[in-house]
């Protein structure tokens, strides 16, 4: 569909004009001198930014479920950083062929570089964006374009790059280091346009994203093994082959600083297309990677203290349930107490469940990557550890790739390590007791003041009359606000009497 994009003094550009364009250039860029293929690159990249501004600003700003035309005009843009993408790297090819090229050609070397780093992270945002897959050669790409840029000398050449109209001062580091962000935290949990606003936010902040060669003491630290093909940013463990290393602290401290600045009424970084994004998704982002941070925190401090602290093995095998009704089935049956048989089998989950980390906070299972499609953010899941030993109740906040591309981390924050299943009574609309299901989750106050009760989400009414056995003594409670919840449950405060 040959669609305009936007007016010009022209008349109207079309998507098929753009694409002729970018076809035309690669037939040509062959008999381009180095710096004169980078050059035109960046003027096609350029040109297209301008053009197709007025179509990405409509697609992240909308919040509702995308036309056919929409989608359509999603994938264009996604294939159109793609091709680009594939002529900047047959010029870094080019360009970093020969140590002993002519004079002509050491200049390009770092815009060059910096220029497919660049668009790397463009193509993981729209590939994002559009529902479809990243070519499974980008980050193998991304890493070997960099560790060239690191053979030649050229990772740290200040170099000028137009991103959203505006002009910055990168380095082919610092948009390394963004386009492995974007790929770490494009895996599932981000809206389109909470990725628009992080990435607005990363190269806002991307004096802060510098790598060290050393990993940093007492620190949260991500790290890359530039050859591991499908590895990207990793939570750093001794022995994980890593030879660069992202610390935490300085993006906390940039986070910090965003926040500082919402509390001055201002929107960070004041540009960009999410300046106009409500102001609730500017503040989900940043519990998102507040939670991000945490997590990585904690996965570095039980890689480090396992050995102390742990009587679990590493990568030992975990039984997981998945979902408010399938927990309170199968989870707290007798018949499964002493096995590490899970479940998950309504979901299609097939493969064997291991953990790989473990905190008072919150715990990491190793998953099949296509099972792992099949959980969500904000589900509930049970997980029995040991065998024997109840379950442990949790929620899923986060999905990410591990250094396997057949293996996904699923972090789990828990709610309770000793969660009470107990049959329950509600009070239905005609005034007449029904049998319930719920779970008791005891909270850190003395006075009970945090303790809540997981429902169904088909249970849950505010304010609702239930009552609960506990041993010979009977109680009634009503169910108050919603603590959290998630697809098919509800986690909520409630204010408990004993039954008269």
């Amino acid at each position: 569909m040959n669609s305009p994009l936007r007016p010009t003094s022209a008349g109207l550009v079309t998507r098929d004009e753009i694409t002729g364009k970018h076809r035309t250039l690669e037939h040509n860029l062959t008999g381009y001198k180095p710096a004169e293929a980078v050059n035109a690159l960046t003027q096609a990249l350029r040109y297209f930014d301008d053009q197709s501004r007025v179509d990405r600003e409509q697609l992240i700003k909308s919040n509702q479920t995308r036309t056919r035309e929409e989608q359509a005009t999603c994938n264009w843009i996604a294939e159109r950083y793609g091709h680009l993408l594939r002529l900047s790297r047959e010029t870094v090819s080019r360009n970093f062929s020969d140590a002993t090229a002519a004079a002509d050609t050491q200049p390009a070397r770092a815009p060059s570089a910096a220029l497919a780093i660049l668009l790397s992270g463009h193509a993981i945002k729209w590939c994002r964006y559009a529902g479809t897959r990243t070519d499974p050669a980008t980050r193998e790409w991304l890493h070997q374009i960099f560790r060239t840029a690191l053979s030649f000398s050229v990772d740290a050449a200040v170099i000028p790059v137009r991103i959203e109209d505006r002009m910055f001062d990168a380095t082919v580091e610092t948009l390394y280091v963004r386009a492995l962000l974007l790929d770490r935290f494009s895996s599932g949990n981000l809206s389109p346009r909470r990725l628009e606003i992080l990435d607005n936010w990363l190269v806002a902040w991307m004096g802060a994203l510098w790598l060290t060669r050393e990993p940093a003491l007492r620190e949260p630290t991500l790290g890359i093994n530039t050859t591991a093909p499908q590895r990207g940013l990793t939570p750093h463990a001794p022995g994980d082959g890593a030879q660069l290393f992202l610390g935490l602290r300085p993006l906390q401290r940039q986070l910090d600083r965003t926040i500082r600045e919402f509390h001055h009424g201002n929107i960070f970084p004041g540009w960009g297309i999410s300046i106009s994004v409500p102001i609730e998704e500017h503040v989900a982002v940043i519990d998102f990677l507040e939670r991000e941070f945490t997590l990585i925190d904690i996965a570095n401090t039980q890689r480090a203290a396992r050995g102390k602290r742990l009587a679990i093995a590493a990568n030992s095998i975990v039984g997981v349930f998945f979902g408010f009704d399938e927990i309170c089935s199968m989870a707290f049956s007798a018949d499964r107490l002493h096995s590490l048989a899970g479940g998950g089998a309504e979901l299609g989950i097939r493969n064997a469940i291991h953990l790989i980390d473990i905190s008072e906070g919150g715990l990491g299972l190793e998953m099949v990557t296509e099972d792992a499609r099949r959980v969500n953010v904000n589900d509930l899941i049970a997980v029995r550890l040991e065998k024997g030993r109840p379950c442990v109740i949790g929620v899923v906040v986060r999905k990410s790739p591990l250094y396997s591309p057949t293996a996904s981390l699923v972090g789990v924050r828990v709610l309770s390590r000793n969660p009470l299943h107990a049959d329950m009574e509600r009070v239905d609309e005609s005034n007449t007791w029904q049998p319930a299901k719920g779970i008791l989750l005891a909270g850190a106050a003395s006075n009970g003041f945090a303790d809540s009760v997981l429902v169904s989400d088909k249970t849950y009414v505010a304010n609702a009359l239930m009552a609960v056995t506990l041993g010979s003594q009977a109680f009634e409670f009503r169910l108050r606000r919603v603590r959290q919840q998630g697809t098919g449950w509800r986690m909520a405060a409630y204010d408990a009497v004993v039954a008269s």
